[in-house]
């Protein structure tokens, strides 16, 4: 940017010496287009930086607000880890407290199982004494092997005591192995709950975790987006108070300019002032008439043409297009051929036909450091050029009826600054010159 200026400057300065050197009227002409370019260049310029930061703003905003909701999503998310550790823990005292529980399960299944062994022991006595005595006890030959009743009676109890022993060695060796069964099942299902539970909160806590680290991540890269974006604003304001700068540098250079301009448009004037009076006096000779050129005001309007007065400035009936109208000028009525006069020093800026104005001249003014613009149309002919300084009271064009009109005669426009269409700041003309 501080380079643009600067070539920028270097442009301007470039014009501003040739006019001073080559001292023309294309040569001023081209200074102040030159300056008045530039000056939209950086008008253009300061919209289009206005532009960007508004919309850098906007982003700025926008990932503000994403940054917002990420951390309240992070929030939420470290909720979520705290009620899910003491799910965990809690699920870690259930392990605990379950491997109390196993240990004293385990004592009291090594009793059972030594138990069990202990009658396997003694039921594999009982099947070796059974296969010693010939496969079988004949508990039959036993009783009627007794040597009397009472023997018999003894014998009769002793067998009962027997096969009841072996009936409950049968009944406790089934209860003790089944419930050694149930007690193993019930140990390794409670502990592949426990472990399901806590792999189930370990593996939700792992997705809890990457969340938050991606979160984490983006607003990171948010962050580091935001940081630019706010750099990158604080750059273009920089620029744009630079462009300012340079705005305010050229329009003091333009004011210059036409102040200079004016200054050498006068003195021009004052040197041809005899030679443009004279020509006057000729071109009087030439039309047979003393009256057709109107004196010359004193100050630094004149009136631009000799006739009547037909029509003022401000809204009329339109006499083409019968409705009320805007009239943007004032109208003197004469013959065609009737000399128009600059109404005031200046440079012509235009000269040619335009739309239904018909050929029309423009001469730009530089007075007391107000830019004025004068506009002179429906003529029958044009004696100026563009870029030629034209003084008070010269001849520059002929009454006429080209254009939009029902009769011989000046239309004449005065506006604050340059002519950009009829409408744009256009002023009463009676407010410089006299009739």
């Amino acid at each position: 940017m501080r380079k643009q200026s600067k070539w920028v400057l270097r442009i301007f300065a470039v014009a501003a010496s040739g006019a001073l050197l080559f001292n023309t009227p294309s040569a001023l002409a081209n200074s102040l287009n030159d300056l008045k370019k530039e000056q939209q260049n950086i008008q253009e310029k300061k919209s289009s930086i206005q532009s960007n930061i508004k919309e850098t703003e906007t982003k700025i905003d926008t990932n503000e607000s994403k940054i917002d909701q990420i951390m309240a999503q992070i929030q939420a998310l470290d909720n979520e880890i705290m009620a899910t550790e003491k799910s965990i823990s809690a699920v870690l005292s259930e392990i605990e407290q379950t491997t109390t529980e196993i240990e004293a399960l385990n004592a009291s299944i090594a009793e059972l199982e030594q138990k069990i062994a202990d009658r396997d022991k003694l039921l594999k006595e009982r099947i070796r004494a059974v296969q010693v005595s010939g496969g079988s006890v004949n508990y039959l030959d036993v009783l009627l092997g007794a040597n009397s009743f009472v023997d018999f009676i003894d014998r009769f109890s002793a067998v009962n005591t027997l096969m009841e022993a072996d009936r409950k060695i049968l009944k406790e060796q089934a209860e003790d192995k089944a419930k050694l069964e149930e007690q193993t099942a019930s140990l390794e299902k409670k502990l592949q709950e426990q472990e399901d539970s806590k792999a189930q909160l370990l593996s939700l806590k792992a997705n809890l975790d990457n969340q938050k680290s991606s979160k984490g991540t983006l607003v990171d890269q948010l962050e580091a987006e935001q940081a630019k974006l706010l750099e990158d604003k604080e750059q273009m304001e920089t620029e744009y108070e630079e462009v300012l700068n340079l705005d305010k540098e050229i329009q003091d250079k333009i004011v210059a300019e036409q102040k200079r301009q004016a200054e050498i448009a006068r003195k021009a004037a004052e040197e041809k002032k005899k030679r443009e009076a004279a020509e006057r006096q000729r071109q009087q000779a030439a039309s047979g008439s003393t009256t057709s050129i109107p004196e010359v005001s004193s100050g630094n309007w004149t009136k631009p043409a000799s006739g009547r007065f037909t029509s003022g400035y401000g809204y009329r009936m339109h006499p083409i297009y019968g409705k009320g109208k805007m009239h943007y000028g004032i109208d003197i009525a004469n013959s065609t051929g009737t000399p128009v006069v600059s109404a005031a020093d200046g440079v012509v800026s235009y000269a040619s036909p335009l739309s239904t104005y018909g050929n029309v001249i423009m001469v730009t003014h530089s007075i007391d450091g107000q830019t004025i613009t004068s506009l002179y149309a429906h003529l029958s002919s044009i004696k100026v050029s563009v870029g030629q300084v034209v003084s008070k009271g010269q001849h520059i064009g002929a009454i006429g009826t080209t254009g939009n009109s029902t009769g011989p005669h000046l239309h004449f426009e005065t506006h604050l600054g340059y002519w950009e269409g009829m409408a744009s700041n256009s002023v009463n003309p009676l407010r410089y010159i006299s009739l």
